[in-house]
């Protein structure tokens, strides 16, 4: 390095008020190797890389939707919740509230290009992991053992419920779903200039309306038929294992 290069890297160490134009200043090698010790210090460790990554490979597989995939899934996805939570804590906010564009770049890349989560999921995970490390007041230094306590306080052992919570929105009723997706809903529009709440209707007629609650009557009629004849199967069934019980106990006695 010659004295001009030296003297060059020496004002860029000492100016911390503007890193993107002091990185300018630097010869193009010395330059590389500051943007990669930077993006170093804002990215995920390598062993929380690890475990985004083998969480995502449990999730991409798992394709039939049953039961028990579902409660896989939704275990690999409070892992990554876990540890993007742990990860974004560290940072201080812009005026804005969120990360820097810097570390949001860095973020983003880990997500995507190393541990593999795709672009909507990493959205969902940086997003809202920002507002809930702010929401709990999640100390920089957090553990996954904290975080996950807190995470039990609130009953939140899927996705769903932690953007849910995060956001401060109520979980939707079966009920509310269907009516939402039938009739409309609720939604903050501006009118003459101010917010307000209004209902928004779907584009659906009062024939259509009718048809719909008609059948849902006459289906609701063979589902409780349904579940009557069940219930009575099942009796029957209890009965003849409690005489063949006692059938052999006898024998047996």
């Amino acid at each position: 390095m010659n004295i001009k290069d030296a003297h060059t890297f020496s004002n860029w160490i000492s100016d911390k008020s503007d890193p993107i134009v002091s990185i300018k200043k630097v010869t193009p090698i010395i330059k590389d190797q500051a943007m990669t010790n930077k993006i170093q210090d804002y990215g995920f460790s390598a062993d929380a890389i690890k475990d985004l990554a083998k969480a995502e490979k449990v999730i991409g597989g798992l394709k039939d939707a049953n039961k028990e995939n579902t409660q896989t899934i939704n275990e690999n996805k409070m892992v990554q919740i876990v540890t993007t939570i742990c990860h974004v804590a560290q940072f201080p906010r812009t005026a804005s509230g969120n990360l820097s564009k810097a570390v949001t770049k860095v973020v983003y890349d880990d997500l995507m290009n190393h541990a593999g989560i795709p672009k909507a999921q990493a959205k969902i995970l940086k997003e809202n992991g920002v507002k809930f490390a702010d929401k709990h007041d999640i100390p920089t230094q957090a553990t996954p053992e904290m975080v996950k306590g807190i995470l039990a306080e609130f009953e939140i052992d899927t996705q769903t419920k932690w953007v849910a919570h995060t956001n401060d929105k109520k979980e939707l009723t079966l009920a509310e779903k269907v009516c939402k997706m039938v009739y409309g809903s609720e939604k903050t529009k501006k009118v003459d200039g101010i917010e307000q709440t209004v209902f928004v209707a779907n584009d659906i007629t009062m024939d259509e309306i009718n048809q719909l609650e008609e059948l849902m009557a006459d289906t609701k009629r063979v589902f409780i038929a349904t579940q009557k004849a069940n219930e009575k199967s099942n009796e029957d069934t209890k009965k003849d294992n409690d005489e063949t019980n006692d059938v052999l106990d006898a024998l047996c006695g």
